[in-house]
C-alpha cells in the first residue's frame, strides 16, 4: 500500500496553498521537482497519514532535502 502526500506550494508571506495529493514518495517527489520548475515559490510534502513533513523543494531547481519535524494540526492555511 503506497502512502498519501498532499502537496503544498509555500509563499514569501508563509501563507501556503494545496496543489495536489499524490500517491507514493517517488511520485511526491517527482511532483514537487515539476511545480518547482514552474514557480520561483517553495514546495513542501506532508504525509496524510500521520501529518509529517516529508520533503521540501528548495527554492533552485527543485532539489528535495529530507525534513523530519512534525506539524501540528492542519490549518485552513496549512501552513508550515
Amino acid at each position: 500500500m503506497q502512502r498519501k502526500y498532499d502537496l503544498f506550494e509555500k509563499f514569501p508571506d508563509g501563507s501556503s496553498l494545496w496543489r495536489v495529493c499524490v500517491l507514493g514518495l517517488e511520485g511526491t517527489r517527482c511532483h514537487l521537482r515539476e511545480l518547482a520548475q514552474k514557480s520561483e515559490n517553495r514546495f513542501y510534502a506532508m504525509d496524510v497519514t500521520n501529518g509529517k513533513i516529508v520533503c521540501e523543494s528548495l527554492d533552485l531547481g527543485g532539489v528535495e532535502r529530507s525534513a523530519s519535524r512534525k506539524s501540528g494540526g492542519r490549518s485552513k492555511s496549512a501552513g508550515a
